[in-house]
């Protein structure tokens, strides 16, 4: 029996997995795990969420088992067109501009395989969401990564992308606030982007999958659309997974240009039937309930990460102080020739999981990412089996 084909031999393991695998054995030999590896958060939704999805299931006037519109269901795509207009004064069209997605990460490998041809290079920021890199591996693209480096506040150099790369580039992808880093984007760097997008034909890809979750009220993330010019060229992706607590529901969004977004729909048309409509009509009740049922997430994952900055203050890890997102970056100690070395120590030494940091792609090396994902007691406890370890 003949099975797969060149392009799933090509495609490279989950970058997870050897450390996964680990970790279960480690579960299945009696050890109390501390699990600070995936972004998988340990909170429950608001309950109102659950009631939102409750009362769209009983509504006996509108038949949500059936299969959805193929572009979405019309009161969630004006939801997010409200959200769009409240959160970032941004107007963006419901009919033509917005797709809901099962997810974002769907949403991100099905454009790639709608606008990446054999020789076409994205330009991907690194280190990165590694779904992204598996994303390109399906597609008929390759990869060219962007440093972001700490030295500059992990933004990148957009002026050291080699002209080579920017002639056979199709598409560049930024991600801001920044899943592994923390990093936040600043209106100059997305002003340049799209500077650099309008003088070399490319697509930009915009991922604002944690732009509510700020962990400071002194920032407040912006949207790609927002620069003037940028949605003829734009698409951006939103997911509400990490912001209210339920990345297994499965539900996220696409908008910008309606070429875009068209193009995308025809890749899905062909490949699924879209979102469960009482999900949809969840979402649309979510998106107007407004900072109400963020706010006290934010609050939550603030006081993790301070109690892990504590925590870890006098230790050899060093960690970065993210103004969003769930997660806090550390460079690991110099004693380690690996992030991958560093992290199977933690965990044989310890039980605690970290991601290392070379999952992410080539410069994530030298570092890890702890998931913001326990209890401050758990956080505490992680970070002392750590120390009596010796490693850090």
């Amino acid at each position: 029996m003949k099975l797969g084909n060149k392009r799933l031999a090509a495609l490279p393991p989950y970058p997870f997995a050897e450390v996964n695998k680990a970790r279960d054995e480690a579960i299945r030999s009696g050890v109390d795990v501390i699990d600070m590896g995936v972004g998988n958060p340990d909170m429950r939704p608001d309950p109102i969420i659950s009631t939102f999805l409750k009362e769209a299931l009983d509504d006996q006037e509108i038949q949500n088992h059936r299969y959805p519109p193929f572009h979405g269901v019309r009161e969630f795509r004006e939801a997010i067109a409200r959200w769009y207009m409240r959160r970032f004064n941004v107007s963006v069209d419901p009919e033509t501009e917005i797709l809901p997605l099962i997810g974002s990460k769907e949403g991100i490998a099905k454009f790639f395989l709608a606008h990446l041809d054999r020789d076409d290079i994205a330009i991907i920021a690194s280190p990165c969401y590694p779904a992204y890199l598996g994303a390109i591996g399906i597609s008929d693209g390759s990869l060219y990564e962007m440093p972001l480096l700490e030295s500059n506040e992990f933004r990148p150099d957009l002026k050291a992308i080699p002209q080579d790369v920017l002639e056979k580039a199709k598409l560049i992808l930024i991600n801001y606030p920044n899943n592994p880093t923390g990093a936040v984007e600043t209106r100059e760097l997305y002003e340049d982007v799209l500077n650099l997008a309008t003088m070399h034909d490319l697509i930009v890809i915009s991922d604002i999958a944690y732009a509510e979750l700020n962990l400071e009220p002194t920032y407040r993330s912006i949207s790609f659309l927002e620069i003037p010019g940028a949605k003829e060229r734009t698409i951006e992706f939103y997911s509400f997974s990490k912001t209210y607590s339920m990345p297994g529901w499965r539900l996220g969004f696409a908008a910008g240009d309606p070429t875009l977004i068209g193009n995308l729909l025809k890749i899905k048309t062909n490949m699924d039937f879209g979102v469960f409509m009482a999900m949809q009509r969840t979402g649309a009740r979510i998106l107007d309930a407004g900072d109400g049922l963020i706010e006290p997430t934010r609050r939550t994952y603030s006081r993790r990460r301070d109690v892990l900055l504590g925590e870890l203050e006098s230790t050899r890890l060093r960690p970065i102080k993210p103004l969003a997102t769930i997660y806090v970056w550390a460079a690991i100690p110099p004693s380690f020739s690996s992030s991958m070395e560093f992290s199977k120590a933690v965990l044989t030494r310890s039980g605690v999981v970290l991601a290392p940091g070379s999952g992410f792609g080539t410069y994530g090396e030298g570092y890890v990412r702890i998931s913001l994902i326990e209890e401050e007691a758990r956080i505490r406890e992680a970070v002392a089996r750590m120390v009596k370890s010796g490693l850090i």
